[in-house]
């Protein structure tokens, strides 16, 4: 760290900020500076005490905690600073030896050698010296290491000669080359801007910042070769901490030193003042500078293509494959250096990765080994990659024209450490477990603020860019990752599954996911208690059930598509499967494991973002999908609304127990296909799932898709959602109906049409039809509206309960006729909140209207029914029914069959274009056998290719109230 801290701009640059900004403002320069190093540094040592920080150095740390993304966009910021570093140094070397007094060559012997100099421009020659400093780089990092001992040697006696020489110069025993004329006490106290001499720009406080900043990032230079220190734990903090305290004492010291004794025309006019005061001689200064100047190059040509070797051997950016894969052609044998005595491939040590023979086409790439013990070390490939964009730095020509980029760099990269840090100590991750005890959340916070203070202070302009470059890598990283996601998706099946890191997913355990998991316990903490939201804020949190086959592949998907449309609620999406077998027997975990993946892949076909689960048990299937329904979700984000998909095979799992002896029924509307899992579920089951799930207050969809649409369709123009409505269900049709409305397949050419079904003789049809109008006004919902008549039929008791039906109590009770002359009389209030759990309302105080809650009707006591007061009606019989699990009362009124081949024939007539109707699910309560409901809901089904049945929980789901 020192020697990359203490370099060309304590020699070339800190003598002018001195002259420029005075002692006191060189004093706050530093200082500045140094403070969010420091802050930077304890934050590093925090993470670095940790754990082991491989190959990357900080990229590593902030890809491994905020992922890679964010990680490989810092990374390249900070290997552009760090290759651009190099190019600083370059062109400090060369400034050095060509700057001189115009008279100091003609009587000397070297006259010829500093004309040659003069007759070339300085870019020239520093494009010479990064062409050289690469090429040793390219021989070998290992000599870089090697001779930085020497460099810190050379540096440190350059330093004692120039410290020595200005404490002889300040008492007067030692002039230099400076005349007496240049000797002045405390001229440089206070500021005095002044345009410089090659740039002609008067600098600013802030300017002078910029320029000083790279003199205190050498602070990665340790991390970047953490891999090879024998205990970076502690020798990181220690190494790190002492340098910055080491250079932060020698940068005041030689500020007020230099300042308080040299002219300030002499600090703002002679760049290599220092040499003019060093003792015995201004060779050995000079030398020195020379030295460390290109020292410091070489660290940094050495360290940033081991940074872009972590970046690109991680494969999260498609553009630095070259550095990692290397094409031969098919048939080649590998060449002899990638074999060992075992003929099998070695990695290459350059990028620390393995070879893999690609089968398909005989071709061996670079494919990223993932082993953390694996040090990246440098390949030609990345040396000179890194010398192409080091050398097109050097043409900048002037040092001040190059360190306000590297500041903005490196302030990003040093706001990121800050935030990784700060995010670790805030989720209290128990993983995290610093040896370094020194920091706080607090301070790691205070570091990533004021790192991006301090780039808007220094300039708001490059500040703006840079972070504009650091959010086009970002969305460039970001949407590889997704590409290369979907391509793995399309390709699971192919014999290739070689992928790295980013592209296949792989968890390194980054903060984000504590983050999320850290702010949704809290959140779910407070809101813990209020389940009961207002209609403004309800949405479907749907948990939905698909049959699947023994991979876990859906035997039907057109439940998935609907659920996947259903996200314009933006609520909670589980799908789940049930399936026959215990976790007694051995596999069975790995089995619903190996299911629920497959599964999984097939929602993200559809693009259905949630939870799957695969569930075997040997319980009935109505006891499953009720455990399921109580046990998913977690507080206020549980399941509120099932979807189901209806069993086009039901005839063929009727219990022959339940159906009086009767055969399994065939006929022409009984389809069975191949691929259906006839075990899955009877019956009589999924009636009872129907009325247990009215009984949990659960909102019921039932979907019979044909020829649903997918992902990747749109409709075609004139396309609608037919909505009937008959009952009032709290307006939960009107609200799915919308929620599917607005999914990019249907929003762009369908519309929504309501019919309005008027059921008893009371209802007119003109009034009902304005109220409806205006209904949907109110609720702010673009519709159509039809008026149709079944005044004629039953239609509206087979959806609705009566005083003596056994229903819960959040089954509709009255017609949207009845409703909206309620609403007329001000007998409602539509602002009810949705409640999924007891002490529900329903959608209007009825009273005696209001359906009995079924235990208050009967009682069943040792497998016989009892007569008991009931509060409608002295003369109820009860009778048991066939599956012995309910009590039918006698007098109650039955589904009838006549009303819904009426109402089918309704629908095949009025939407015979509609791509999707919605109506209500009829009362599964209604029917003495299981058979009588499934061929009701059949009759219903029959002739429509996209249907979807509702059945609401007895609140409010739409409200006028803003």
């Amino acid at each position: 760290c020192l020697a990359q801290i203490v370099g060309v701009i304590f020699f070339l640059r800190l003598p002018t900020i001195t002259g420029q900004a005075g002692t006191v403002g060189a004093t706050l320069i530093i200082l500045t500076c140094v403070f969010s190093t420091f802050i930077t540094s304890l934050s590093l040592s925090a993470i670095a005490s940790n754990g082991t920080i491989q190959a990357g150095g900080p990229y590593y740390i902030i890809s491994r905690t905020l992922g890679v993304e964010i990680g490989g966009a810092l990374g390249l910021l900070f290997y552009l600073g760090t290759t651009l570093g190099a190019s600083m140094h370059v062109m400090g070397a060369v400034e050095t030896i060509t700057h001189r007094k115009k008279h100091a060559y003609q009587n000397d012997n070297l006259g010829l050698f500093f004309t040659l100099l003069d007759s070339c421009p300085p870019q020239m020659w520093s494009l010479l010296l990064m062409f050289i400093i690469a090429k040793i780089v390219s021989v070998g990092s290992m000599y870089v290491t090697k001779a930085a001992n020497f460099f810190l040697v050379t540096v440190g006696l350059s330093i004692f000669s120039i410290l020595l020489g200005t404490i002889l110069f300040a008492f007067g025993f030692y002039d230099g080359s400076l005349s007496d004329e240049d000797h002045e006490f405390n001229d440089n106290l206070w500021s005095n801007y002044r345009p410089d001499p090659k740039t002609g720009v008067t600098p600013t406080f802030w300017g002078l910042v910029a320029i000083f900043y790279p003199a205190t990032t050498g602070i990665m230079a340790g991390t970047n070769r953490s891999s090879k220190l024998a205990t970076p734990n502690q020798s990181l903090p220690i190494g790190t901490i002492g340098a910055i305290a080491v250079t932060t004492v020698l940068y005041l010291f030689q500020v007020w030193l230099l300042g308080s004794v040299v002219s300030n025309e002499v600090l703002i006019y002679n760049k290599l003042v220092l040499t003019s005061v060093a003792f015995p001689s201004r060779i050995i200064a000079k030398m020195g500078m020379v030295t460390s100047c290109i020292g410091a190059a070489l660290q940094c040509m050495a360290g940033a293509p081991q940074l872009l070797g972590a970046i690109a051997a991680d494969d999260a950016i498609p553009f630095l494959k070259f550095l990692t894969r290397k094409k031969r052609r098919k048939g080649d044998p590998p060449p002899p250096y990638m074999l060992n005595s075992g003929g099998s491939l070695l990695g290459l040590a350059a990028l620390g990765e393995s070879t893999s023979v690609d089968q398909a086409d005989g071709n061996m790439s670079m494919a990223s080994e993932k082993s953390e013990d694996i040090e990246f070390e440098n390949s030609k490939r990345a040396v000179w990659f890194t010398w192409a964009i080091a050398s097109l730095g050097t043409l900048l020509g002037n040092i001040d024209h190059i360190t306000p980029i590297l500041t903005m760099f490196y302030l990003m990269m040093y706001g990121g450490i800050n935030l990784c840090c700060f995010l670790l100590a805030w989720v209290d991750s128990p993983g995290f477990r610093p040896q370094f005890k020194y920091f706080s959340r607090k301070t790691a916070l205070v570091g990533f603020i004021w790192s991006f203070v301090l780039s808007f202070l220094i300039s708001w302009v490059m500040a703006i860019l840079a972070l504009l470059l650091l959010f086009t890598i970002f969305k460039y990283i970001d949407l590889s990752a997704q590409q290369s996601s979907s391509r793995n998706v399309n390709h699971s099946n192919s014999k290739s599954k070689s992928k790295s890191n980013s592209s296949s997913g792989t968890n390194w355990g980054d903060v984000v996911d504590s983050v999320k998991y850290k702010i949704t316990t809290a959140i779910l903490a407070r809101v813990t208690g209020t389940e009961n939201f207002h209609a403004k804020n309800w949405r479907p949190q749907l948990l939905t059930f698909v049959d699947t086959d023994e991979e876990g592949a859906p035997l039907s998907s057109e439940v998935l598509a609907l659920a996947a449309q259903f996200r314009g609620g933006r609520g909670l999406n589980i799908v789940v499967s049930i399936k026959h077998g215990s976790y007694l027997r051995k596999g069975t975990f790995e089995i619903s494991q190996h299911c629920s993946e497959n599964l999984k892949k097939c929602m993200e076909k559809e693009r259905l973002q949630g939870f799957c689960n695969v569930i075997l048990t040997l319980s009935n299937f109505e006891e499953a999908v009720w455990s399921a329904v109580m046990h998913s979700g977690l507080g206020p984000v549980s399941p509120n609304t099932v979807l189901m998909s209806w069993m086009s095979d039901w005839r063929r799992r009727v219990n022959q127990s339940s159906a009086d002896g009767d055969d399994l029924l065939t006929d022409e509307n009984s389809v069975y296909y191949d691929n259906e899992n006839i075990h899955a579920c009877s019956a009589d089951e999924f009636v009872n799932t129907l009325k247990g799930l009215g009984n949990m207050q659960r909102a019921v969809c039932i979907l019979k898709g044909r020829k649903f649409p997918r992902v990747g369709d749109v409709m075609p123009i004139g396309s609608t959602i037919d909505i009937y409505w008959v009952v009032d269900d709290g307006g939960l049709c009107l609200l799915l109906s919308y929620i599917i409305s607005r999914n990019s397949i249907w929003r762009r050419n369908s519309n929504l049409q309501v019919f309005a079904v008027t059921t008893t003789t009371e209802d007119n049809n003109s009034d009902v039809e304005l109220a409806v109008i205006e209904f949907l006004q109110q609720i702010r919902i673009n519709a159509t509206v039809h008026i149709v008549s079944m005044q004629n039929t039953e239609l509206a008791d087979d959806f609705r309960a009566h005083t003596c039906n056994v229903c819960p109590g959040g089954a509709p009770t009255l017609t949207i006729g009845e409703k909206f002359r309620a609403m007329k009389d001000d007998a409602v209030s539509v602002s009810s909140s949705v409640s999924g759990g007891q002490g529900f309302q329903s959608f209007l105080p009825l009273g005696d209207k209001a359906c009995l809650p079924a235990n208050s009707a009967r009682l069943i006591e040792q497998g016989s029914a009892t007569k008991v007061a009931a509060m409608s009606t002295d003369d109820v019989k009860y009778v048991e029914s066939p599956n012995n699990n309910d009590i039918i009362d006698t007098s109650q009124r039955f589904l009838v069959q006549e009303s819904a081949q009426v109402f089918n024939q309704l629908i095949r007539q009025r939407s015979k274009s509609a791509s999707l109707v919605v109506t209500h699910l009829p009362l599964p309560y209604k029917v003495p056998r299981a058979k009588d409901f499934m061929e009701y809901v059949d009759t219903l089904f029959e002739g429509v290719d996209n249907m979807l049945l509702i059945q609401g929980t007895g609140v409010e789901y739409l409200t006028t109230v803003a």
